[in-house]
């Protein structure tokens, strides 16, 4: 599968005459650093913030489609309240929406958005059958292959990187931190049998969350600002999610339960910004496959931190959780020291 070719971003250096050189620059190390590496594992602590928000809000409302549309709906409100104030911000959308109608971002990467909903939805769906144990290690599994296959492939423009052995060592070590992690909590898990789809459903969400980081990357080069990459997911997936919860609505019926009076349950909307405005910005940088293993790493951190300050539940995090959380952070290190032959196409 050829992949569209999409404006030049921090790998594709420019030419003289402007137009984009068709040799991407080939880096010792991953582009961006160890600072972006650091920026990556600090946007992935905010995940669980978010988790539990909008797992707080799907309790209240008894309707896990309808939070991750609340959830969406909120982080758009708020980057077009932004976009309001922002002449920079429209400018970007501007340009986003002059080079998909010109052919020079193709307008399938418009639809990064539905990607992202479909992982909300896998959430809000897939994890209650399986658990969240088991729901973890397979959207893990889904994002580590996902990031191989997408660096590899140069999938959404972005430089080409072979899975060399640092690389695919390091997403060894990242799936077994995921089991390890994850042990504490596979005592209830329901029979094989019973998990085998929904098990398979995550694994295929992990790996879409790995396509859209992608795109945005591509949707951030051409605009010029991470933010409208960011405005037109929440843009694409509320509409997404709200068109799933009004099908079911019209199925099922829906909720008894009112909206609750708590402001601070509505601000996973605002955490997923952060998260995807973050990893819009830092795709390019370094890589999915990297990207995805960092912001595991800080997911992991900032659940135990989490479990430390609010516990869920009343209880603290197992010593393999711990083991786990450390094991991200040592399969991080080992992906970022990339060989310089391990570049290229």
């Amino acid at each position: 599968m050829s992949t569209p070719a999409a404006p030049p971003g921090p790998g594709r250096p420019r030419t003289g005459s402007g137009a984009p050189s068709l040799s991407p620059a080939r880096p010792s190390a991953p582009r961006g650093g160890s600072l972006a590496v650091v920026a990556a594992i600090a946007a992935g602590m905010v995940v669980p913030v978010q988790a539990r928000l909008n797992g707080e809000l799907s309790h209240r409302l008894d309707d896990g489609i309808a939070a991750a549309a609340i959830s969406f709906s909120g982080g758009l409100v708020l980057l077009s309240v932004l976009a309001i104030f922002s002449p920079g911000l429209r400018g970007a959308l501007g340009r986003l929406a002059g080079a998909a109608r010109d052919g020079r971002l193709p307008r399938r990467y418009l639809l990064a958005g539905v990607l992202g909903g479909t992982f909300a939805l896998a959430q809000s769906t897939a994890a209650l059958v399986t658990g969240i144990a088991v729901f973890t290690v397979s959207a893990i599994a889904g994002q580590t292959l996902g990031g191989l296959i997408v660096d590899a492939r140069g999938i959404g423009g972005g430089l080409k990187q072979r899975p060399g052995a640092t690389r695919l060592t390091g997403a060894a070590v990242i799936l077994v931190a995921a089991v390890v992690s994850a042990l504490p909590r596979l005592t209830g898990t329901p029979a094989p049998a019973e998990v085998i789809l929904p098990a398979l459903a995550a694994i295929a969400a992990g790996f879409l969350l790995g396509v859209q980081q992608a795109l945005n990357g591509a949707s951030t080069a051409t605009s010029g600002s991470p933010l409208a990459a960011t405005w037109l997911n929440f843009f694409v997936g509320a509409a997404f999610l709200v068109v799933t919860w009004a099908a079911k609505a019209l199925v099922r019926g829906t909720s008894s339960h009112a909206l609750p009076t708590s402001w601070w349950v509505y601000l996973g909307g605002l955490c997923g910004v952060v998260f995807i405005g973050a990893s819009a910005f830092l795709v390019r940088r370094i890589g999915v496959l990297l990207l995805s293993m960092a912001s595991i790493a800080g997911q992991l951190a900032g659940s135990i931190a989490l479990d430390f300050l609010v516990p869920s539940g009343g209880r603290s995090p197992s010593p393999l959780t711990v083991l786990g959380a450390l094991l991200t952070f040592a399969a991080v290190w080992i992906a970022s020291r990339r060989p310089r032959d391990t570049d290229g196409q």
